[in-house]
Parts: structure tokens; C-alpha cells; sequence
């Protein structure tokens, strides 16, 4: 019980030497732990770069879905705009042709009501 001033073999030793042993054994251990540690840090590190990428992939996938479907979206309102143009154009056209030909009616309406007018005198 308590310090003997000999190692198992029986050979002297000092408390110097037991310390510097001992202290030789606690700091291997600790630099056992701080690379196990190390390791585990790396690993981690490791591990959650895979997720980021992961989803940064599923982003730019969903990105470039979205995307599409805007172009796709944008197509369709651009061709249902350009069919309204082509709508209103003839609606137009036909609103045209028919104030002329209501105001050719109204003419010759009025250049008979003349005709009869003048035959009458």
C-alpha cells in the first residue's frame, strides 16, 4: 500500500520516473482520444457535406423544374395572347365593315329619299 521505491521487477525506482511514466501513458491516451475525435469530426464534416450537396442537387432539380414549367406557363399565355390579338383584330375588321356598310345603307337611303323627293316636285 502506497508508493514502494521499486518497480514489479524489483528494480529501484524513482517518484520522477513513475511520474514521467504515468504522464507519458495520460498524454498518449489523450492523444489517442483527440484523433478518435478527430476522426469523428471528419466523418461528420464528411457526412453532412453529402447532405448539403444532396439537397443543393434537389434544389437546382427543383429549380430547373420550375423553371420549365414557367417557360411552359409563358408559352401557353403568350399563344392565348397572341390568339386574342387575332380575335380582337377580326372583331375590329368585321365592326369596320359593318359601320361602312351601315353607312353606305344610310346614304343610299338618303340619296333615295331625295330621288323620290325631287321626282315628286
Amino acid at each position: 500500500m502506497g508508493f514502494m521505491d521499486s518497480d514489479p521487477e524489483g528494480k529501484p525506482t524513482s517518484l520522477q520516473e513513475t511520474y514521467e511514466a504515468k504522464r507519458q501513458a495520460h498524454l498518449q491516451q489523450l492523444q489517442q482520444k483527440e484523433d478518435e475525435m478527430r476522426q469523428s469530426f471528419v466523418v461528420r464534416v464528411k457526412e453532412k457535406e453529402a447532405e448539403l450537396k444532396q439537397s443543393e442537387k434537389e434544389l437546382h432539380e427543383k429549380f430547373d423544374a420550375l423553371k420549365k414549367q414557367h417557360a411552359e406557363d409563358k408559352k401557353k399565355v403568350e399563344e392565348k395572347k397572341r390568339m386574342l390579338e387575332e380575335e380582337i383584330n377580326l372583331f375590329n375588321k368585321k365592326k369596320q365593315a359593318a359601320q361602312q356598310a351601315q353607312i353606305a345603307a344610310e346614304q343610299a337611303a338618303a340619296q333615295a329619299s331625295q330621288t323620290i323627293k325631287g321626282k315628286k316636285k
